[in-house]
This record gives structure tokens, sequence and C-alpha cells, in this order.
């Protein structure tokens, strides 16, 4: 036995050997020792720390924290998501602990193994699928250190490794200590201990990153000499955020944030005269933003270092005059502002927003006092712009000015975000031809501008223009203009054109067009400098228009008149959505002149729109680019309000050009049964079963008929439930297109059970349907004798039919994985096929059995090649269908010798070939 037990392990030494080379044989073991800092007693660390999570990986992209930082991530996740990138499959990751050990040998406390097998390199390597001959990353990370640990291990033929980690011999213990609040008691908090890894954008309560609950002393170790940078929010509607820093020193430190020290700061928003405005509507909360290295600014990453909501104040602590007020401890903040509402006598006031969404921020110094202090968040600088427009008098009730900026993180959640800024009209002139408009505009924000624009009212549809034009109000080293003319507007480079070079065009659309996102595009030119002369604009379906089809009458089609002021020259227009491509057959083109009044129509040819009529709602459809011949109309509606009423329909609609008009008719479908059993029951696409008989893939059982459906968009499912009791389903509760063929699905509610398939043709009548719902009989299925749950095969294809109607009968997942189903009673016809994935052979099958009530049995599926079924006299010739070889592979035609081929009547022959 020992000569035995020797000679099998030289065997397996040698096997390996020959499989692998020499030096992907990485037996080692790993020893882990990371030195505590000194001078701090084992029980200390224990209640600060206690154990370490070591993380290791194939890749040390887990050592860069700006992909952290990018993400917005918690610094002891461990991975990271570089938003979804595909390197993320390739990371792997496998985590476990660092015991305290309370001795070395040397009176110091140390984190690590003391099992030397805990870390062995090929067990690494294998939870990591880390590639043969590259080293394993590790990282070692703890909110309590202030930095990370990192380290590799290399590929050797040593038997043990040992690695040593000191970095934290010298780091000092400082502890964060909840605050104080104005009653000198605790109050809870969070704690960023490092404000450059800490975000809470959400609050309190809601999600923060790298942030930790101060209800209780938090320890950090850092180094002598370190600046620590920490922020403090508190669980309060009177206390602000406060952010500060310490210097590390050679001793144990305890901060403490203490509100009794704070001042109460009363906020104001400042008018145009210098006045203080109480602020008594809007939310006030204290912020702290500090974007830092490794932020994209892509959605609402912006990397660490934003706490816009340490704590919304409630309008429980105001002023006298009603004002926002917050207690505030000495030193440089910064607050926040959301749709704020002012009292003000100042008529020139403008809100001077200066962040996206409605925000205001503005950074204060809070001086040290003890009584109340009144600070200015914000103040308003409206400056009055006067732009003179030549020859702009004709169209002086359709100008309008509006105003904009734009605005980078921290004030929006996007790189160069436009975004809106107060303005008003002051006075509007008409001086001769000219038109003279004076406007208010806030201009505390950089890269103002004053957009001129165009619109005609509600009562002419629409307007769209190629007068959408902008100009920068401040000119050279940042100096307000205040006066300005037509020449100062430009878009995309283009000028504004001459007014007296611009005349309405009315372009007339169908209504249901524009409603459904279409717009019509305009391209011109006019001059010849394309470049500098060129016009661009678009026309869409303005708000509020809800004009109807009108059905059954000779104009059923509503159209909208889009007057859009263009230039002089020449011009071509389209409707397409989203810039798509569209026909060039429908591109029209004109010449504007200066004594034209144009109209421009789309044609019927342009168009198709259907009007589909449902029993609920009508429904519209439009195409204006390379219309499809016909429509796929799809309709699958369970009403639990109207007994699980199931309304079914898919249609293939014709099309043409123009508008359509199709209204979908319904039959009922019911189903009878007795009160033996409930019965499930939906709705199901008629498909082919097989699009490739030899692909295993294509088995029908109910599940994977259900997910697979090539002409809806939904999983059908089953729909509703007939209880027990009840004997037939409810009037109108099955509703079908007549036009449709269906599969009624049907199951009974108990284990083990298969599906029913009722093929149910098109038709104008309504239809009854029996459920089967006899007791069901216990059938167990074999295949050479062995239970198909046993069978290192597929079941590649499967045909069964219940009774002479054959109605199919589709297994759930219980025929291969239980090798059982609750046959109702009568006579079956089962045959199919199993795939052998290792030698890709097909072994078929075809049965007929019959269920007796009562009688449990076992239906046995391998055939016998030597019995040949006497097909029916009255039956039409059998033809061929599959050929198999005497070893039951499938081959596409017979091969010389002996052949197995079985016939469409289900019937299998020998046949030899010469």
């Amino acid at each position: 036995m020992k000569i035995a037990n020797h000679l099998s392990r030289v065997l397996a030494a040698t096997l390996l050997g020959l499989g692998c080379h020499t030096a992907a044989l990485h037996a080692q073991n790993i020893m882990l020792h990371l030195d505590a800092p000194q001078g701090i007693d084992a029980q200390t660390l224990a209640a600060d720390i206690g154990t370490l999570k070591i993380t290791f990986s194939n890749s040390k992209d887990f050592f860069d924290t700006s992909l952290y930082a990018a993400n917005t991530l918690d610094l002891g996740s461990d991975y990271y998501n570089e938003e979804g990138s595909s390197k993320d499959k390739y990371h792997k990751y496998y985590s476990r602990e660092l015991t305290l050990n309370a001795d070395d040998g040397n009176g110091n406390a140390w984190w690590g193994n003391t099992n030397k097998i805990e870390f062995k390199f090929d067990n690494l390597r294998r939870y990591v699928s880390g590639r043969t001959d590259h080293p394993i990353y590790y990282r070692i990370y703890s909110p309590h250190f202030s930095r990370i640990i990192t380290g590799q291990i290399d590929p050797t033929d040593a038997e043990e490794v040992t690695l040593h980690h000191t970095e934290l011999v010298q780091a000092r213990r400082v502890t964060f200590m909840p605050p104080v609040g104005r009653d000198g008691n605790a109050v809870p908090a969070i704690l960023a201990p490092d404000l450059r890894i800490g975000t809470a954008r959400y609050g309190f309560s809601g999600a923060s990153v790298n942030m930790h609950d101060l209800t209780e002393p938090f320890a950090r170790y850092a180094y002598k000499g370190d600046t620590l940078r920490y922020l403090v929010a508190p669980n309060s509607d009177e206390l602000a955020l406060h952010a500060d820093s310490i210097v590390v020193t050679d001793t144990t430190t305890c901060v403490t944030t203490d509100y009794r020290k704070a001042v109460e700061c009363r906020f104001y928003i400042t008018d145009s005269q210098g006045q203080l405005c109480p602020v008594t509507n809007g939310e006030l909360a204290s912020v702290y933003y500090k974007p830092q290295p490794g932020a994209k600014g892509k959605g609402n990453n912006h990397g660490y270092g934003c706490y816009n909501l340490g704590g919304i104040f409630l309008n429980t602590l105001t002023a006298p005059d009603g004002t926002h007020a917050a207690y505030v401890l000495p030193g440089r903040h910064t607050f926040q502002l959301r749709m704020p509402t002012v009292q003000t006598t100042d008529p020139d006031f403008l809100m001077p927003y200066n962040a996206d969404l409605g925000y205001i921020l503005g950074e204060v110094t809070i001086p040290a006092s003890t009584e109340p202090v009144s600070l200015s968040i914000a103040q308003s600088k409206p400056l009055r712009v006067t732009t003179t427009l030549a020859d702009a008098a004709p169209y002086a009730d359709h100008l309008q000015f509006s105003a904009h900026t734009y605005v980078n993180p921290p004030y929006s959640w996007q790189e160069n975000k436009q975004m809106s800024v107060e303005c008003k009209e002051v006075s509007r002139q008409i001086k001769g031809n000219d038109l003279v408009v004076t406007t208010l505009v806030e201009g505390s924000t950089t890269y103002l501008s004053l957009a001129l624009n165009a619109q005609y009212g509600a009562q002419s549809d629409t307007i769209a223009s190629v007068l959408s034009n902008q100009c920068s109000v401040y000119g050279l080293f940042g100096t307000p203009r205040t006066e300005l003319t037509q020449d100062d507007f430009h878009f995309d480079g283009a000028k504004l054109p001459p007014f007296s070079k611009l005349h309405p065009v009315k372009f007339i659309v169908p209504c249901h067009l524009l409603q459904q996102g279409e717009k019509i595009y305009i391209h011109g030119q006019f001059g010849d400098d394309w470049y500098s002369t060129r016009c661009s604009a678009f026309a869409t379906h303005h708000e509020g228009c809800a004009k109807s089809l009108n059905p059954g009458t000779a104009t059923p089609v509503p159209y909208d008149t889009l007057t859009v002021i263009l230039p002089e020259g020449n011009h071509e227009w389209y409707v397409c959505k989203n810039f798509t491509p569209y026909d060039s057959a429908n591109i029209h083109t004109f010449t504007l002149a200066n004594t034209d009044t144009l109209t421009q129509t789309i044609y019927d040819r342009e168009f198709t729109m259907l009007r589909v009529s449902d029993f609920d709602s009508d429904r519209i459809y439009v195409y204006t680019n390379n219309a499809p011949a016909t429509h796929l109309y799809k309709r699958y509606k369970v009403d639990g309000s109207r007994h699980n009423q199931v309304h079914y329909a898919i249609e293939r609609i014709p099309l043409h050009p123009g508008y359509n008009d199709y209204t979908v008719s319904y039959r009922q479908i019911k189903i009878q049964k007795d009160t033996l059993a409930g019965v499930d029951y939906g709705i199901e696409t008629p498909r082919d079963y097989y699009d490739d008989p030899q692909s295993p893939e294509y088995v029908p059982h109910f599940n994977g008929y259900n997910a697979y459906n090539p002409d809806s968009e939904w999983n059908n499912g089953l729909a509703a439930y007939i209880k027990k009791t009840d004997t037939a389903t409810l009037d109108s509760a099955i509703m079908v297109s007549s036009r449709n063929e269906v599969d009624l699905v049907m199951g009974k509610d108990e284990g083990y059970r298969p599906y029913y398939f009722v093929r149910i043709p098109p038709s104008t009548a309504d239809t009854t349907v029996t459920a089967y719902t006899q007791p069901g009989v216990r059938t167990k299925f074999t295949y050479k004798g062995e239970s198909l749950r046993k069978m290192k095969m597929a079941l590649s294809r499967l045909d069964m039919f219940l009774g002479t109607e054959r109605t199919r009968v589709v297994p759930g997942s219980y025929f291969t994985r239980y090798s059982c189903l609750n046959l109702v009673p009568g006579h079956y016809t089962m045959e199919g096929e199993f795939y052998n994935e290792g030698s890709e052979e097909y072994f078929p099958f075809a049965v007929t059995f019959t269920i007796e009530a009562g009688h449990p049995t076992t239906i046995e599926l391998c055939p016998d090649p030597t019995a040949v079924a006497a097909a029916p006299a009255d039956s039409a010739p059998a033809k061929a269908a599959a050929c198999y070889a005497p070893d039951g592979r499938r081959i596409s035609t017979p091969q010389s010798g002996l052949n197995i081929i079985k016939m469409t009547d289900g019937s299998v022959r020998k046949v030899i070939v010469k």
C-alpha cells in the first residue's frame, strides 16, 4: 500500500511537470505582518479599528483612488466602476480579514495571519483569475487610516514568503468627538475625516461616501506634520456644517466641534439699492464644495468634496423680520438658497441666480460674535440694456429678449451648462421704422448673453425664426455693454440679416405630425457668402394645440400653420424627426423675394398617418420618410378592474400615403370547466417551434415559449385565473382580434403540471374551449431505462399532443429536471430528440401512450429500431423526416450500409444502402 501511494504521488508530480512550466509551480505560503502604530495598546486598537480587510486582485487599478473619485465611490469598495467600462469584467477581487494580534514578540501589536497556509499564492491566483507568472496585487484600507496600504506578491519558487509593512509605526491617533450642541449636549452628526475623499449629497440620513457616524468618538491615525482637513455635518435644523483642519502633532489629539461658540447668522439678499432683503421662503442649506482631482463631471459624478446638503434649515430659526437664520461657527462658509422669495421695494430687483435649477450659492465670512450678525449671500445687479433694431417695426409685436449664461460644477451638474438668467422688459418703442427695446438683465454672473427670439401668438399656431440669435452683454475686459444693435447678434458665426430683408413664410403641415415630435427644418442662403449669410431654423408644435382628427369626413386631417421669419434668398425645407435621414424627393425649395408672402404646403405623398380605432381609444401613428408598407399594431392589455379582462391583437395593417383609418374588431373566447381544479390561462402568439431543428435552444416548454415571441415586444404570460369553484370565464373576459390566430394557454393549479395550447383560428364568431381539469396522473419518463434527470444530454426537440384534436402539451422544466409530469387521462403522441453536446450526436424517440385515470405509469422514450408501425390504410403515404446512423448520429443523407429512417407518420424504418 505504501509503495502504491508513493508511486501515485510520483506519477501525479510527473504529469504536473509535463503539463506546466516550472515557473508556474507557485506553492508558497504567504505571511503578512502589518505593524500597528507604536504607543497604542491592543485594546485601544481593537476598539478603534478591530480586524482589517485585505483585498487581492489581478489588477492594480484599484490602487488609483482617482478611479473611485471619478465615480464617487466609497474607498471601502472592493472595485471601481468606470461608468460600466468593459474592463470591469476582467477585474477580479477576493477579500479576507487580517486579525489583530497583541504582541509581535517585541511588545507591539500587529495585524496579519497566523496560519501560514491561509494565503497560498496558487489559491489567491485562482480566486482572482490571475495570469500565470503575473503578480497578485493587494490593498489594505480602513477609514481609520489616512493612507491606503498597497503591495504586490510576485511569483516565486520559495516555499514561504513574508510581507512586512511598517508604514503605520509612526502614525499618531487623532480622535474626533461628537459635536456639542447649543445646550451643551452631544448632537448626532456625520464626519468626513478627510475633505479630499468625502461626499454627502443627500444629507444626514441619505446616501454618503467615505463619511462616518459621529455619535461616538471616531479615531483617525495620521502622521506627524500632516494636515487633516475634515468636515462635521450635524443632524440639526439650526446648526450649519463645519469644515476645518488640524496639523497632526507628536501626541494624541482630540477634536471637538463646539456649537456653543457658534454665531447666529441671519441671511439676506441685497437689492440693487444696497438694502438687505429678508429671505422668507425657499430652501436654505449649508454647503461645502471643493472639486477634487479625478472628477469627470458627467451626470451626477463629480468626485469627492461635495457636501451640498449637510442640513436643510426648516425655518425653525428665523430673525425677527422673518429671514432665514442658522448657527454657524466662525470662518469661511458657503450657503445655498433654492427658489427663494424676498421682501423688497426695489422696482429693478432681479433674483441673482448663479447656479442651475433655481439655486443661489454664496460664500460668506462668519466673524466671532456673541450677537446675531446679518449676512448677504448675493446681490441683485440689474443691467439696463437698450437694443435698437433697424427696420424691425413691422415685427414689434413678435420680438422678445431672454438671457442666459453658462455654468460649471458646482454651479451645475454638467460641464458648460446653459442656465437661464432673469430679465424683464422695461420699454418698447417704435422710432420711425426702427424698434427700440430696453431690457433689465441680471448681471451678477459671467458669460452673460442676451438672446433675440421671435414668437407669434397662439392664434397663429407656432413660430420659429432665423432671428434666434444671441449677443454677449460683456465686451472686452468684462465691460458691460448697454447699447446694442442688430449687428451684435450672431449664431454659429452667422450675422442677423437686416430686418428689411426679412419676411414671414407660412408652412401648412398636418397637426399630428408635429404632435409626434416631427419638425420642419429650414436651410437657406442669402447674399454671396454662404458662411456669413446662411440661415437655419426649425418650427415645431406649439403647446396647447389639441386639434382632433375628423374621421369619416372629406378632410379628416387637421393642419397647423407655422409662421417663420426668413431672409430673402433661396431656401429648402423638409419634415423629419431629430435630423433623421429623409427622402430627397420630399425636399421643398423656394425663393423668397422682397414682395412675396409665401405659403408652403406638405403633400399627402410625403407622410403616412394611421388612425387605429381600438375598443377603448384611438391611436395615431405618423411616418414622414420611408414609410413601411405595413404597420404592426400590437395590443395586449390586462384590465384588473374588469375581472382581468384580456384584450389581444397583433395585426399587420396595410398603409398607403396620406390618411389611413383602421378599426380593430374583437370576438370572445370563453373557457368552460368543471370544479375539479383551478386554471391559469393566457393568450400567446403562435410561432414556429423550431427555426433550426438541429439547434437545442428551441425546445418548447412554457417558460421558453413565453420568452420567445418574434412578432411581439412583450412576454404575455398567464394573465388570469379561474377559481376552482367557477365553471367558466366571465363574459368578455378574453377578447381576441377577429383577424388573429392565437394559442389559448391553460394550466391546472397543481404541481408538475404541463400547459395545454389550444390553437384557435381567426374568426368573427365567439369560441368556447373546455379546460382539462381532471385529476392529474403522475407519469414518469425514462430514456433507455434511465431517469431524465440523470441524462447527460440536452433535449433538442419535443412535440407532444393530446387526443385526436392534437392539443399541444408543453411541459415546464419538470420534464427533464424531475422526469415526471401530472398528465390528465387521454391518448398522447410524443416525439423528439436528445442531443449529446460532447459527441454532437442526436438520439431520436417517438412514442404513443394512453394515460388512464388513477394509474401512475412510466413511459420509456427510447425507440426500438426494429419496430415499424403500420400506417392506417386511409392515411397519406409516409415520407422520410430524418435519417440516423446505426449508432444514433443524425445524418443529412443516407450512407452506405444500415440507415435508420424516421417517417412523417412517426414510424421508424431500417434501410440498407449499397
